[in-house]
């Protein structure tokens, strides 16, 4: 019977030994995914100094003396912490809690913060530079600007580079970018997400969520309503729905993520400028920089809970744990609100410097594989039991108040906000928090959907500016960066915003023009053509006409004809586009005008004269009787060609096959026409410009 309890009994004692040595850290790190980090560490820029937060009681259990620019998060690995600026990044010990050492971070932006097997990471996305912590850390350049990225259980970073249409992955502990497996249509706005551990790619410009599997884009499921560019989906699903925020709109999407999908969940959010969303799984976390309320919702849509932020400056921050709990942080690391993964909230006061010394947060032995995770333990006092020594206690020592905070960057400008106008943008923000050091200026920067980019600086009272000489019609974000004398501080960007041509009246009609016959008399038909104007921001409804003696005429193309119309009157003809306006309302343009006349006036008192010249003789003129008919035009028009007539009382065209051109007088001797009938009256005629022009008569 001992022999056989012997094994039981020391399973028990080596069951007991894990358990002491998971405790207080002497074990091997668990395989990963058995356990996740816990709680959450935060800079307070006031008090320099870093604490964390056990996310299960809330409670603040440890602390670290860290130097750090305000506006800095803390990221932790299993040993290390590291405090994260725009300049610099502090990495700390997290079981001695002493300083090791600075990192130069690879870009002045401020990153997004991924915590999770493989990281922590720090995402640089504008630069297209991801950051994995550890000894040493490693910068893996992704080829360009990225998404939001996404980090699933087996340590895979996905990335989204929508200028290339590429989906890339760096997997876990890879130096370098493993490949870019999925291909998104070129121009495809979007964003990943996270749906029961599957990377998923969410369509904004189909408006359809799609899984990524064997290298490509499945079948995408609709997500039940449009949503623009600028929606932004969480990083992991809520209940299996895919929260999306529409900041135009002032909405929360809840999609369904099945296929085929139920209805989705609208939610109409109050009036703000909303940061997040962010998912613990059972709850959707917002906030609200306006307000300054953090918001959670259910997977239903039904809000959950509501928590005010008591710092109302500054930019809060929203952070997802590694134990599923989403922690928001104020401007200057002095309140953290935790969000439970069941949406219950808390509120954690890091204001004040804790009085109380913590000993060494346990650690993991690094000896096992890199990426266990093991809960630290909550401590007890540093403080041993004190013995009695048979002497008599000594007075207190007074203790000396804490040294002055020494001055830091500025704090993130709030409420980047811009308004569009025709080729230009008018950029607001609030005033940064000058952490004890005057700003000097702002800066503001912008880049373009096509990549372009550019910059202006300001003086430290601005609170708004006007770019010029953008392009209407392209998209803008706008980014707003604070200075004093320790340097620029971390910039808030704006949403995308697009310039757009303000709707006026229609330009004139292009290239107007009226075409006739110029010989017709004494009435023609008149053909007035003209091309599209410019609209301005309008929609081309018709074309008014109106023409001297003439009804107003509606157009609904680019042509239209006057028929018998007088060849010696002027008329004035006016065309002008008739637009709509985004409201409704119609809008005359502006007007074009073209006059038709001749090109010459009327003769004035044509006249034609004949007489009997010298002896001719031709193959229908013979002689005694042929002689020639010199024939004279005057007051004609000038330069034209007409036809003569000759006639007799017996013949009325004896020859009507000859023609004059006058001269620039309207005048034209034409000694060619000949007769030989004796008896006969002649006279010759032509068709004048008001009419028949008859000559003299003669009796031959």
């Amino acid at each position: 019977m001992l022999k056989r309890s012997r094994p039981f009994a020391l399973i028990a004692i080596l069951a007991a030994g894990v358990l002491v040595a998971a405790l207080t850290g002497a074990a091997r790190p668990l395989p990963a995914g058995q356990f996740a980090l816990s709680g959450h560490w935060v800079f307070n820029s006031l008090l320099q100094m870093a604490l964390h937060i056990d996310g299960a009681t809330t409670n603040i259990d440890a602390h670290a003396n860290v130097n750090g620019a305000p506006g800095s998060q803390v990221v932790q690995s299993d040993t290390h912490g590291y405090v994260v600026g725009t300049g610099t990044i502090t990495q700390f010990d997290k079981a001695t809690l002493e300083v090791r050492g600075s990192i130069s971070p690879p870009a002045e932006e401020r990153p997004e913060a991924i915590e999770g097997v493989g990281g922590p990471y720090l995402a640089y996305r504008n630069s297209g530079m991801v950051m994995r912590m550890g000894d040493p850390p490693t910068v893996i350049k992704t080829g360009g600007a990225f998404g939001t990225p996404i980090l699933t259980k087996d340590g895979t970073l996905w990335l989204h580079r929508r200028e290339v249409g590429q989906i890339c992955t760096v997997n876990k502990n890879s130096p370098v970018v493993d490949g870019c497996p999925v291909s998104v249509p070129p121009g495809h706005d979007g964003a990943l997400t996270i749906v029961d551990d599957r990377p998923e790619f969410v369509d904004t410009f189909t408006s359809t969520l799609h899984t990524i599997d064997n290298g490509k884009l499945g079948d995408g499921v609709p997500l039940g309503v449009s949503v623009p560019p600028t929606a932004r989906p969480a990083t992991q699903d809520v209940g299996g729905r895919v929260a999306i925020l529409d900041p135009q709109r002032q909405t929360l999407l809840l999609a369904d993520t099945k296929s085929p999908p139920a209805p989705p969940i609208t939610v109409a959010l109050p009036p703000g400028d909303y940061d997040g969303p962010m998912s613990t799984g059972d709850v959707v976390v917002l906030v609200d920089r306006q307000s300054g309320n953090v918001l959670t919702f259910a997977p239903d849509g039904r809000a959950k809970d509501t928590k005010p932020i008591k710092q109302k400056t500054g930019q809060p921050r929203l952070s997802q744990g590694e134990d599923n709990r989403v922690y928001v942080e104020d401007a200057d690391g002095t309140q953290v609100i935790v969000v439970a993964k069941d949406g219950n909230v808390q509120d954690v006061s890091t204001a004040e410097r804790p009085t109380q010394t913590q000993p060494p947060v346990p650690a993991p032995n690094t000896g096992g594989p890199p990426d266990g995770r093991v809960a630290a333990p909550p401590p007890s006092s540093s403080q041993p039991p004190r013995q009695p020594t048979g002497q008599p206690d000594k007075p207190q020592q007074p203790v000396a108040p804490p040294p002055a905070v020494p001055p830091g960057r500025p704090g993130a400008p709030p409420s980047v906000s811009g308004t569009a106008g025709n080729n230009s943008v008018a950029v607001k923000w609030g005033a940064a928090a000058n952490n004890r050091a005057e700003i000097t200026s702002y800066q503001v920067s912008w880049r373009a959907s096509t990549g372009q980019t550019g910059s202006l600086t300001l003086g430290g009272g601005a609170r708004q500016t006007t770019v010029n000489g953008l392009t209407n019609g392209v998209s803008y974000v706008f980014t707003v960066t604070a200075i004093n004398q320790m340097g620029a501080g971390p910039g808030s960007a704006s949403a995308a915003i697009t310039p757009v041509a303000p709707v006026s009246p229609a330009g004139p009609p292009l290239n107007l023009q009226a075409s006739y016959d110029k010989d017709d008399r004494p009435t023609r038909d008149v053909t007035l053509s003209w091309g599209q104007p410019q609209l301005n921001g309008g929609t081309l409804v018709h074309y008014l006409v109106t023409g001297t003696g003439q009804a107003q005429r509606t157009v609904t193309g680019t042509q239209t004809t006057y028929p018998q119309l007088q060849a010696s009157t002027r008329y004035t003809f006016t065309v002008r586009a008739v637009t709509k306006t985004p409201g409704g309302n119609t809008v005359n343009g502006q007007a074009q005008t073209v006059v038709v006349q001749d090109s010459q006036p009327p003769a004035v008192n044509p006249k034609i004269t004949i007489s009997k010249g010298g002896r001719s003789s031709t193959s229908n003129c013979k002689p005694p009787n042929c002689f020639w008919v010199p024939t004279t035009l005057t007051g004609f028009a000038p330069n034209k060609r007409y036809r003569l007539t000759l006639s007799s009382s017996s013949n009325p065209t004896v020859n009507n096959d000859e023609f004059a051109t006058t001269d620039a007088q309207g005048k034209v001797t034409y000694p060619e026409l000949n007769y030989d009938v004796p008896g006969q009256e002649i006279w010759v005629w032509v068709q004048g410009p008001n009419g028949r022009v008859e000559s003299n008569h003669i009796v031959w």
